[in-house]
């Protein structure tokens, strides 16, 4: 196995027997913590929280509780912004990683109110974890308006939309918005937390530029390629419901041309720092390659 398989084997349980020891234990409500508990423990591959992880690894952090808090705080964060993304409002979407989405399961209302729930709370927990209100900038800023926000503002907006369909600089941008930023955000907050030097900072921060970027390339290249069993989302659903991405606009061949550059790139950005297991982030673009 590689150096990342170990670090993911090692510590994905982790972060799943934190998140469902501390949901259940620190939301008074059961019938909320129930609400949220359902798409958190849901399954993925704990992308973000990971990242913030290997990258205290890569600059010789110890992980201990309060880094584990943070990183699942990341986590908390990103499944609010999927309940919310599944709604019938914006994708309409009936199942996620092979189940019932969360409004599907317990009602619509009772869905906004889970993802209403879990984005405070996640920033409650990075706050608590790290006691650093540079943290809380940088997820706040990614996650708000100026990031994944208006990123999903935006590909609403570009849905049947033809003239934003080969605007290549308008699909960029939206898809930097609403995958990058939280991607960055995970890395940086962790050079910042570890006291990363500015060179440290400045190649980290350009490596999950290029991981962020290329990972919405990846995710929707995965739905043609294969159906996504992560996903839950029918083969080709972008394209049929409209939607203008990477893929509706190079194509697969180029789109896959455009994911290795972005690997090379990202690669090319660790040189010099204790990276492999970062690098090894970057095997996971090989089934649709």
């Amino acid at each position: 196995m590689t150096a990342f398989t170990y670090f993911k084997d090692d510590w994905t349980p982790v972060i799943d027997d934190y998140l469902a020891k501390h949901l259940a234990d620190e939301v008074d409500s059961k019938k909320i913590s129930q609400t949220m508990s359902y798409s958190v423990m849901a399954g993925g591959k704990r992308l973000r929280p990971l990242l913030f992880l290997a990258t205290l690894n890569a600059l010789g952090k110890k992980i201990e509780e309060p880094e584990i808090r943070i990183a699942c705080g990341i986590e908390l964060i990103h499944t609010y912004s999927l309940i919310h993304d599944d709604l019938p409002a914006m994708d309409n979407d009936d199942y996620r990683r092979g189940k019932l989405t969360s409004h599907k399961k317990w009602g619509e209302a009772e869905a906004i109110l889970a993802g209403d729930a879990l984005l405070p709370l996640g920033i409650q927990w990075i706050a608590q974890g790290s006691n650093s209100t540079e943290l809380v900038k940088i997820i706040t800023q990614a996650v708000g308006p100026n990031g994944m926000v208006g990123g999903q503002y935006l590909d609403i907006d570009s849905t049947n939309n033809e003239s934003v369909a080969g605007d290549a600089d308008f699909i960029n941008k939206m898809e930097w918005l609403k995958t990058g930023c939280l991607i960055q955000a995970s890395v940086e907050m962790a050079a910042v937390y570890a006291k990363a030097t500015d060179i440290e900072q400045a190649k980290l921060i350009d490596y999950a530029k290029a991981f962020g970027r290329s990972y919405q390339i990846y995710d929707d290249l995965v739905d043609v390629v294969e159906t996504s069993e992560e996903a839950g989302k029918a083969t080709h659903k972008d394209q049929e419901e409209g939607k203008n991405n990477t893929l509706t606009l190079l194509g697969i061949d180029k789109s896959r041309k455009e994911l290795r550059d972005f690997i090379k790139q990202a690669k090319d950005d660790l040189h010099g720092l204790n990276g492999e297991i970062l690098a090894g982030f970057l095997d996971l673009y090989q089934k649709v390659l």
